[in-house]
């Protein structure tokens, strides 16, 4: 941001109050990820921004539950008696209800079961 308002580190360094080297060990850190959420809010300000944080996930969120509701209904599947020698749709059919039914409860457990990694 600093350099897109073509803001000198003298500049950013005056309205925060400190050093211009402060600023160029700040900008250091956030290039290494270990400058702090507070110190990167405070930056922000100084510059007339905000600072925002947050964790976006790869997909909605209802199809990371469903995803994972889906692995917990095969893990369950593998202790149904039978279960291997059920025609492939009735086991489809099981591990669907198995798994809208874990979504409509959500179990004290039900994100125990490891994601997968993505690929």
């Amino acid at each position: 941001m600093r350099q897109a308002l073509f803001m000198s580190a003298e500049d950013v360094a005056a309205r925060k109050g400190v050093s211009r080297n402060a600023i160029y060990q700040a900008e250091r850190s956030e290039k290494e990820g270990s400058i702090s959420l507070k110190q990167m809010d405070r930056l922000a300000r100084s510059m007339g921004g905000k600072f925002v944080y947050a964790i976006v996930p790869d997909k909605p969120i209802e199809a990371l539950k469903y995803e994972q509701a889906l692995r917990n209904a095969r893990t369950l599947s593998a202790q149904e008696k039978g279960f291997d020698g059920w025609p492939a749709e009735e086991q489809q059919d099981w591990i669907e209800d198995c798994a809208a039914q874990l979504l409509q409860d959500m179990p004290v457990d039900f994100w125990n079961a490891p994601a997968r990694e993505a690929q």
